[in-house]
């Protein structure tokens, strides 16, 4: 059995105090399962909206059944395990709230009026584990061994490389469409360290996302009164997006994510997490036939090994 025990120099009661794992070799293995599978999906919720899939519904819409629907399944849960999760300190509630709540899906929305959803791909997921370490060793001083400092340097040289080619063109309109996904990878990490501290299991915290941002919705629907595009789109369409959004993203990968964080730790779960682009770039050539450059390959490549080094597959780390 695996258990890191924590390194900061502050009373467990803090906030700086690293929660131990203790899983073994199967739930680890089950982790990586776990965090590969929420990286197919993810890539596949890019992919559509790449395809341009979402495009007959609002972002109204999209909203609600990203959060909506899992509220709605989510509500006995919460209520049932209300007592457990109410202990848990507000800084970590607030942190899953936020970080992947309606402020990272409004602000990730808002910021591809800017860029590329291509870029949201890569820079959401591809540099929050930069995130995610900065924030594990400079506030809960955390060891970065030497191969997992270089994985992550590997994975930051990816990240620009499949980023060069839209750079050589830049505009201020994409740099602030950038600048916006960092802010969204920023949350995503903050919600990833915030998982892995409130040691709340992975259906707990899917309830903790979603119900708050479902009653933000229903608090701006009533004061609003916005119109609706259901009824301008087909019955298949949008029962299709309610499927992806509501019990896809909205289910599976959180509950799949925060499986993986609970057993492989933040560092190395937001690590896997940053092959989505590639993942995601894959199944693009596969299923759309998009041209593949030079720099997008190397970038492949990179992300891919400093992945590999990153997340401790080849040297195992001992705690």
């Amino acid at each position: 059995m695996s258990i890191q025990l924590t390194t900061a120099a502050v009373p467990p009661s803090g906030t700086r105090h690293v929660v131990p794992i203790r899983a073994d070799s199967t739930q680890r293995l089950l982790g990586y399962l776990a965090a590969l599978s929420t990286v197919l999906i993810w890539s596949g919720y890019f992919l559509s909206l790449r395809q341009g899939a979402l495009s007959p519904l609002g972002t109204l819409e999209l909203t609600l059944f990203r959060f909506g629907v899992p509220a709605v399944i989510l509500l006995p849960l919460l209520v049932k395990r209300w007592a457990h999760i109410r202990v848990v300190n507000p800084l970590w509630l607030v942190g899953i709230a936020l970080g992947a709540g309606l402020p990272f899906f409004a602000i990730s929305a808002f910021a591809m009026g800017f860029a590329p959803v291509a870029h949201g791909s890569t820079l959401i997921p591809g540099t929050a584990p930069l995130f995610v370490t900065g924030i594990a060793v400079c506030f809960f001083h955390q060891p970065l061994s030497s191969w997992r400092r270089f994985g992550l340097f590997i994975v930051a040289l990816g990240v620009v490389c499949l980023l060069w080619t839209a750079w050589q063109g830049q505009s201020t309109t994409l740099l602030i469409g950038q600048a916006l996904f960092l802010v969204c990878s920023l949350l995503w990490a903050l919600f990833t360290i915030s998982v892995r501290q409130s040691g709340l299991k992975p259906l707990e915290v899917a309830a903790v996302v979603t119900i708050p941002s479902a009653l933000l919705l229903l608090l701006y629907a009533a004061v609003a009164q916005p119109e609706l595009s259901l009824s301008t789109v087909s019955t298949q369409e949008w029962l299709t997006q309610l499927v992806v959004q509501g019990i896809a993203v909205g289910l599976g990968a959180g509950f799949l994510y925060g499986f993986a964080i609970s057993r492989l730790g933040a560092e190395i779960t937001s690590a896997l997490g940053s092959l989505t682009p590639v993942c995601a770039t894959v199944l693009a050539l596969l299923w759309l036939n998009e041209a593949v450059t030079v720099p997008t390959m190397i970038g492949l490549a990179m992300v891919t090994c400093g992945v590999i080094a990153a997340s401790g597959l080849l040297h195992r780390e001992t705690s």
